[in-house]
């Protein structure tokens, strides 16, 4: 009998002390209600690029809808910032709430900010290796391959691309007419420049020719951009050029190439196609007069056709008018045989760190970013702001094909080629754009500004800059 009391005293000692030490572990178990998760989203751009910000707004519908349906007490609240400041303003104000602690968890940028943003610790990296991203989520698997390269940074993806444009060689096709240049000519001339057959030597002779002939007026045969922009890169590359050499990491300047740029710009003005110190026209001189056809051939974005349609020719019927009048194909060559090209500036989506915005969920942030890469949302941005999709369902999604124009230049993509992700690359343009000025203004030789170029590259990048 006392064996049987010693061993229920035992047992409830035992009891005793496991209670003891559960009990406030169970008390230390909270369940977590209902969540409210804030994400800043951060974009820049026109009136007609709203699409930028409002995708997020749709995106989060059907992203709270699933996080319902999995059980998943978290629900996704918009907060968007969009605007249109300079670019160089846009950054700084980033950058200092980056450094605050107060920064959106979204971010759009060009995709060269990756380089300094990265640096800094302001962004995080999405995966690994372009495979990684693509295994994330479907709608990642359906970006154009080609676009993951801008958004690469020693073998990390850092950003998500969310438009993309071309840079077209836009041409009269009218004063061609008057030319006597047949509509097959006419037809064939983005085909010939594609193959390297008509060349930025052909387009000054053909510029010059109508203005001999009255066609158009002196100085109007070929317009450049009228400000400094990516644009001017075009003809560097039409040459051999490029920027960067992604083995060694470092920034290049391809001597030959750039002189021949230099002289190019020069060579314009010399040969009257172009006018004296055209850089700094206003932009709406540089529009009405390309747009109405008082140019014969000049260089502008894919996104500019949107523009002209409806700011400037939309009473001469907008589009139709411009589908009857302009014709467009990559930018010509500088070497007969080298096919056209373009430069395309994506514009990418980065997720800031926990440390530069003071939240967390980053998980939510990047699924965000996928429900709002779709053809859907994203052909509403592209056909109302006249950017190129993004994404390879868009070829074949039916309000993305009844935009002729973008269905005409999707085809660009193949050709192009993008600013480098590199830390240091602004300073290399502020180089190579003040040689260009002096070059196309006649203040020093083609020659002579390539030579300054190079020399203060060297100076200033040291080990992260090689010519060739």
């Amino acid at each position: 009998m006392r064996k049987w009391i010693l061993i229920v005293i035992v047992g409830i000692v035992v009891i005793a002390v496991g209670v003891y030490f559960l009990v406030p572990r169970i008390k230390k178990v909270e369940v977590e209600g209902p969540r409210e998760v804030k994400i800043v989203v951060r974009a820049k751009g026109t009136a007609t690029e709203h699409w930028k910000a409002d995708c997020f707004d749709e995106a989060a519908k059907v992203l709270n809808a699933e996080l319902k349906s999995e059980g998943d007490n978290r629900t996704v609240v918009i907060e968007k910032m969009f605007d249109d400041p300079d670019w160089g303003d846009y950054v700084r104000s980033f950058v200092m709430a980056a450094d605050a602690g107060i920064a959106p968890d979204i971010v759009l940028g060009g995709h060269e900010h990756i380089a300094v943003y990265s640096t800094a610790g302001y962004i995080m990296p999405l995966a690994d290796s372009v495979s990684e991203i693509k295994g994330m989520y479907p709608e990642f698997d359906d970006v154009i391959e080609g676009l993951w390269d801008s958004c690469q940074l020693r073998g990390k993806i850092w950003a998500i691309p969310q438009d993309i444009e071309a840079r077209p060689f836009y041409f009269n096709k009218p004063k061609l007419k008057e030319l006597g240049w047949s509509d097959a000519e006419i037809k064939a001339l983005p085909e010939k420049i594609r193959k390297g057959e008509y060349t930025l030597d052909d387009m000054i002779a053909t510029a010059k020719e109508a203005i001999a002939r009255g066609v158009v007026k002196p100085a109007h045969g070929y317009w450049h951009r009228p400000k400094r922009g990516n644009d001017f890169y075009q003809y560097y590359f039409a040459y051999g050029g490029i920027f960067y050499d992604p083995d060694q990491d470092k920034l290049v300047i391809v001597k030959d190439a750039l002189e021949k740029w230099y002289a190019f710009q020069r060579r314009i003005v010399d040969e009257g196609i172009t006018p004296e110190n055209f850089i700094g026209t206003d932009w709406r001189i540089w529009h009405d007069t390309v747009s109405h056809g008082k140019a014969l051939f000049w260089n502008g974005g894919s996104w500019q056709w949107g523009e002209w349609a409806k700011l400037y020719v939309k009473d001469e019927g907008g589009q139709d008018y411009l589908f009857k009048n302009v014709g467009y194909a990559l930018q010509p060559p500088g070497v007969r045989g080298k096919s056209g090209g373009t430069l395309s500036h994506p514009t990418v989506y980065m997720v800031t760190t926990e440390k530069a915005s003071g939240r967390g969920d980053k998980d939510l942030v990047v699924r965000l970013l996928a429900r709002a890469t779709t053809k859907e949302l994203n052909t509403k941005h592209a056909v109302e702001s006249t950017h190129i999709g993004i994404l390879k369902s868009q070829a074949d999604y039916a309000p993305y094909k009844e935009d002729r124009f973008l269905s005409d230049v999707i085809y660009m993509l193949d050709y192009n080629y993008f600013l480098p992700n590199h830390t240091m690359f602004s300073t290399w343009e502020d180089a190579v754009w003040e040689g260009m000025r002096a070059s196309e203004l006649g203040d020093r030789s083609p020659k002579d500004s390539a030579a300054r170029a190079i020399k203060l590259l060297k100076s200033e990048l040291g080990d992260d800059f090689i010519v060739k």
